[in-house]
């Protein structure tokens, strides 16, 4: 039995409407994280049946049954690549998305403004890439990496290392969604992101807190892209998860530096040092060995 008695369950499917209404009877404030956010499937619009359609029906029902404030979990991935600058909220789109996950996403914060048109309450909260004590799962891939750096078993650079990255500790976001929640304006967007990092810092980060110093090899992108389509033409013809995607190499070629300034200025918003952030990741994995 869970241990908080004011927590319910309920079984549903976000593109059902009927198991969404279900649910959400009775609730006046909603934090709606729900979705498809695996890096691969064979059927793209998945994606979109869930980020969007299913997006959709939690907003309509919130509107139906008068739902006074809503928090939604979109990504980073919908703001392009920074430059020098770290890229912010209002950071205008410049190239394409990669994957139908950022482009859905996206997508929902499209349908999201229009319902704030509407008169509904909805904040929309950006989070980086996030890591930290968790489900080891495709989701949480930052901390799988940093998992197989601890055994040994991480070997390799995207390129040449340099290219920048954000990261945000578990912790850090489920305040930023509280925050949000309590101060958030309708229609605003918020970055909830940690520090920005090259690659090649990121490692030297996780060998210093793990005491443990890998050879890691330089891999060129070029070389990543060829055999990620590769993997993923064999993934469709042999039916396997493909580790990684031609989508998602080709964001190693782009820097995404971000800024929370806004969400700090706004919310109250902080965030914890990458180094302490580690630590406390590679305790829990400790601990869970």
């Amino acid at each position: 039995m869970f241990p908080e008695p004011n927590v319910h369950f309920f079984t549903g499917d976000i593109r059902d409407p009927d198991s969404v209404e279900r649910a959400m009877e009775g609730c006046t404030h909603i934090y709606h994280l729900a979705g498809y956010a695996r890096g691969w499937t064979r059927d793209e619009n998945i994606y979109f049946e869930y980020n969007v359609r299913g997006t959709e029906n939690i907003l309509k029902t919130a509107k139906d049954l008068g739902v006074e404030k809503i928090v939604f979990t979109s990504t980073a991935g919908v703001i392009s690549p920074s430059s020098e600058i770290p890229a912010t909220e209002d950071t205008p789109l410049t190239i394409p998305f990669f994957t139908s996950y950022d482009k859905s996403k996206y997508q929902a914060e499209q349908i999201i403004q229009k319902y704030v048109n509407k008169g509904l309450n909805i904040v929309i909260t950006n989070p980086s890439r996030v890591f930290g004590p968790g489900p080891l799962s495709e989701n949480n891939a930052v901390t799988g990496i940093i998992l197989k750096y601890k055994q040994g078993k991480w070997h390799f650079m995207p390129g040449s290392g340099k290219r920048y990255g954000n990261y945000v500790y578990v912790d850090d976001v489920v305040n930023g969604l509280i925050l949000a929640m309590k101060k958030g304006m309708a229609g605003e967007r918020y970055i909830l992101g940690g520090e920005n990092m090259s690659y090649r810092r990121f490692f030297q980060e996780i060998s210093l807190s793990t005491c443990r110093k890998n050879l890691l090899l330089p891999i060129p992108l070029s070389v990543m892209l060829v055999v990620s389509w590769g993997i993923s033409a064999g993934a469709r013809i042999f039916n396997f998860h493909p580790l990684i995607t031609p989508e998602w190499v080709k964001k190693y070629f782009f820097d995404w530096k971000l800024s929370s300034e806004k969400a700090q200025r706004e919310l109250g918003y902080q965030y914890t040092p990458f180094r302490e952030a580690l630590q406390k990741t590679v305790r829990f994995l400790d601990n869970r060995s």
